[in-house]
């Protein structure tokens, strides 16, 4: 069976979101002047927004400028996925340096989740990048707010891997707890990061295991995720299997999930003990579209058991698990 060697290195594309005023900008700034990242692509919606000025070094090719700390900025072209591989063909024709992730910021009242199925289901890119780790923004000031009023806002916490607090310092520790509390009823399963004005996250922190990893908000096993939470229609659970799984009737089972219930499934993401595979294979989806499993290099869990979580909207734990067990006979 193939093992994480010897698979073709993807790019990971990591997504940058979060609601309008909610410090996204100010995070992208801090992150395009950290030497950390000079080799990442940024793709950004319009330079103008973030004040790149003091960050130029030289305009390497017509859209793509190179900044002081060694890092590539440019804005989306025509869209997206004909950006991504443009950079790519640029850099393989050697009209810009090399990059090994990209960072994509989305604006502030974009739903992150049709991104993420673009890039886990376009063929020419997929064998190229994979999807990365989902950086969410949320104010601590008006966040709460913002949620409850706003489906894009929601959809963003509950799409993220990373959750960013800004603006702490500004709130009261009571303040705090309640949108934590909130924050958690939409996603469970996120690295929940408090930044405040001078005390910004570091930029290899939020991105380090480039979204395959169990680095904070991949943690599975802990106690907390193993009952569901909820918030208005949205709900996080996760579904544990403690038998090896047949992988390809598990990947029909989800294909088929996916397509007559992906509207009430924002996200799947997890790990399973695949039947022939000495290394645990990586799950991912996103509503209708299924992200092919790689190898994790080794077991976040001793027991090599497989932990899918799942962010759904109006649809339950129950009927997932009752749902998987009869097709695949597993327990």
């Amino acid at each position: 069976m193939p093992t994480a060697a010897q698979q073709r290195p993807r790019i990971p594309v990591h997504v940058l979101t979060g609601f309008l005023g909610s410090g996204k900008t100010t995070l992208l700034r801090h992150f395009l002047a950290d030497p950390a990242l000079r080799d990442t692509a940024v793709i950004i919606n319009e330079f103008g927004e973030i004040g790149l000025d003091h960050l130029l070094v030289r305009e390497v090719t017509e859209d793509v400028i190179l900044l002081s700390s060694g890092c590539l900025c440019c804005t989306v072209r025509d869209d997206l996925l004909s950006t991504l591989l443009d950079l790519k063909q640029s850099a393989d024709d050697g009209e810009i340096p090399s990059f090994s992730r990209v960072a994509v910021e989305t604006t502030g009242l974009a739903d992150p989740l049709p991104i993420m199925q673009a890039l886990m289901s376009e063929k020419r890119v997929a064998k190229i990048y994979r999807l990365g780790n989902v950086l969410t923004t949320v104010d601590a000031l008006n966040g709460q707010e913002t949620i409850d009023k706003y489906r894009e806002a929601a959809c963003q916490v509950a799409a993220a891997d990373r959750i960013i607090v800004t603006k702490t310092d500004l709130v009261s520790e009571g303040e705090s707890q309640k949108i934590a509390a909130q924050l958690d009823g939409l996603n469970s399963t996120a690295a929940r990061i408090a930044s405040r004005l001078g005390d910004l996250p570091r930029a290899d922190d939020l991105l380090r295991g480039d979204g395959d990893d169990t680095a904070p908000g991949r943690n599975l096993n802990a106690g907390s995720l193993e009952d569901s939470h909820h918030h208005s229609d949205i709900a996080t659970f996760v579904v544990t299997l403690d038998d090896p799984i047949s992988l390809p009737p598990f990947i029909d089972w989800l294909e088929l999930l996916l397509a007559n219930r992906g509207d009430s499934i924002l996200r799947v993401k997890g790990y399973i003990d695949a039947i022939g595979y000495d290394q645990p294979l990586v799950i991912q989806g996103v509503q209708h579209t299924v992200y092919k499993p790689e190898p994790l290099a080794f077991w976040p869990n001793a027991q090599r058991r497989s932990e899918l979580v799942f962010i759904t909207r109006d649809l339950t734990q129950t009927a997932i698990e009752r749902s998987i067990r009869t097709v695949l006979g597993c327990g």
